[in-house]
């Protein structure tokens, strides 16, 4: 049986260069020299220049000192599709962010946050910052869990999915699933393609979005009101 394709991603973009951004980085290494994964570049961003994760740069591994946003707003709007995002776990909802400015940038007025349904989910809780908090866990995921289909805290069958549940003509989900060896990961295909349909819908009047950042389990949820300048 011959083995698998490798993953093909021409770049990775890992927010954060701390424990966490480490640990990516190493997991992709890792899965470059096991030969299930090709890329060209791994680029981490983070304002500290000493950060753990700038000692890793060489090779095709490169830092970036920036903060995250204004490293999305320059950088993602141009990236290649086929590139993707390694975002970190407890970051603030940055894609909402980068989607409202680039909103306000080609003329919208946007407006951010308002009341947002319960989905009748186990942990729904407002975030200081004003986005909503989901989880089908009631206890303390590990940031690194792949969420198989199988879930190894209440040992059976892992048979939801909020990356899946959002849908509809209000709702924007950027997904991040697990790709390979432990990372999970947003293709910036997916941004772009939010971007666009953000864009072409503002000048037909004002509109409200659910703008989530999820995974199978977790979410971060924002409310997101567009309309023409």
């Amino acid at each position: 049986m011959s083995p698998p394709a490798p993953v093909r991603v021409p770049v990775f973009i890992v927010i954060g260069g701390g424990a966490d951004g480490v640990y990516y980085v190493r997991q992709l290494r890792r899965a470059i020299e096991s030969g299930r994964l090709v890329t060209e570049r791994i680029v981490v961003v983070d304002r500290d220049p000493v950060c753990p994760a700038a000692g890793q740069a060489g090779g095709i591994v490169a830092f970036e000192e920036a903060t995250w946003g204004d490293w999305l707003d320059r950088h993602l709007a141009a990236l290649d599709p086929a590139a993707h995002l390694v975002p970190y776990h407890w970051a603030p909802h940055l894609l909402v962010d980068w989607l409202a400015a680039e909103a306000t940038r080609a003329g919208a007025r946007v407006r951010r946050g308002g009341s947002l349904p319960s989905l009748g989910l186990p942990m729904e809780r407002d975030t200081a910052g004003g986005d909503r908090a989901l989880s089908y866990a009631t206890w303390l995921c590990p940031p690194t869990c792949i969420e198989p289909a199988f879930c190894p805290h209440t040992r059976g069958p892992r048979d939801w999915s909020l990356a899946a549940r959002a849908a509809g003509d209000r709702a924007i989900v950027f997904r991040c699933l697990h790709l390979i060896y432990g990372v999970g990961t947003i293709p910036v295909a997916g941004a772009l393609a939010a971007r666009h349909r953000l864009l072409s819908e503002a000048a037909k009047g004002r509109r409200q979005y659910l703008v989530a950042t999820s995974s199978h389990c977790h979410a971060l949820a924002t409310a997101l009101e567009v309309a023409p300048a």
